[in-house]
């Protein structure tokens, strides 16, 4: 999406318009989407994913219908209130906000309760005693007798 920006979205004629030439607001909110869809990839794919990495799927989701919704907008109705041709920023940015929406559904689908299974209780546990330092206890001379 941020690519899709810097291309062209408008042509009228033999003038390009890029989203950042021809929007006001919307193409900053379509950098946010896809700021909030990046930040929320690299916080889910971290090694040490904290709480954060399941609430960041689902707080994504509310910006990228946003994003997909001003997509879908700006391309039915051009920016610039002109005879214009709709080009390829236009079409990549629809097909990176489809992508947004797509992610942050499946993101949070993928979190919560519906992991929670036995299988899936068993296999952190066996992880989480591969990880734990086994501390054998001092000898206690009372019971020796």
């Amino acid at each position: 999406m941020l690519v899709a920006l810097f291309l062209p979205w408008y042509a009228s004629g033999a003038e390009d318009l890029n989203a950042w030439e021809a929007m006001a607001v919307d193409d900053v909110i379509l950098a946010v989407a896809a700021l909030l869809a990046i930040a929320g990839a690299l916080i889910v794919g971290s090694k040490r994913p904290g709480s954060l990495s399941v609430a960041a799927p689902s707080l994504a989701i509310m910006p990228a219908l946003v994003g997909l919704v001003v997509t879908v907008y700006r391309m039915i109705s051009p920016a610039p209130p002109v005879d214009v041709s709709v080009e390829i920023g236009a079409w990549l940015g629809l097909a990176a906000a489809l992508a947004i929406v797509v992610g942050a559904w499946a993101g949070a689908a993928t979190e919560g309760s519906a992991r929670r299974n036995r299988s899936a209780e068993r296999r952190a546990a066996e992880e989480a005693l591969i990880r734990t330092e086994i501390l054998s206890l001092p000898e206690d001379p009372e019971r020796r007798t």
